[in-house]
């Protein structure tokens, strides 16, 4: 099957235009997952004992203490870090010498024509790790609070282990996916 290079430019176009709603939901999603866990950080810190346990060892039993406070700020802190530098990161591809890039077939991708779209792969696949990354962190923010409200303190290792195994297993999908997404495209034009 022969494609005429209008062919082609249309079925780019609306590649993009799906890319790029599909990019502003997932966009959105990254947004709300991140301020759920400022807004649980906060409950934690209003429902939460003044003293929590901030770490837990095996079988669930808390070996690490601080005051409610230091661990908002530490999860606050954290939370807009990994936010500020998943969502901003992928802008460096335009501006950034391309010795400080590492992506697959970085010649083809930091070509001045090819910036742009390099950039909106990579802000999607930020966007969709960030979302996951938030949704685990939620969990496992739920999970501390449970067990510094219980008596004795205590994580529920059985509801711990499978969200991590879950997003273990997301991360080798998500790592696969962002290599294949910076193959260099395969588009005949004839």
């Amino acid at each position: 099957m022969a494609y005429t290079l209008e062919r082609v430019k249309r079925v780019e176009t609306f590649s993009k235009s799906l890319e790029e709603e599909g990019g502003n939901n997932m966009r959105t999603a990254f947004i709300l997952s991140f301020v759920a866990n400022l807004i649980l950080t906060v409950v934690s810190l209003v429902l939460g004992p003044s003293r929590v346990a901030i770490h837990f060892g095996l079988g669930g039993a808390p070996n690490g203490w601080a005051p409610a406070y230091v661990n908002a700020l530490i999860m606050a802190g954290m939370n807009a870090i990994v936010f500020v530098s998943l969502f901003f990161s992928p802008r460096l591809i335009r501006t950034a010498s391309a010795r400080w890039i590492n992506i697959p077939n970085k010649e083809y991708w930091l070509k001045e024509e090819n910036r742009n779209r390099a950039e909106s792969v990579l802000s999607g696949q930020m966007c969709r790790f960030g979302t996951v990354l938030f949704a685990y962190l939620f969990m496992v923010g739920v999970l501390a609070l449970q067990a510094n409200l219980s008596t004795p303190v205590r994580l529920r290792e059985d509801l711990f282990w499978w969200p991590f195994g879950l997003f273990m297993a997301y991360v080798a999908y998500w790592t696969v996916n962002l290599l294949r997404s910076f193959r260099i495209p395969k588009i005949e034009i004839r």
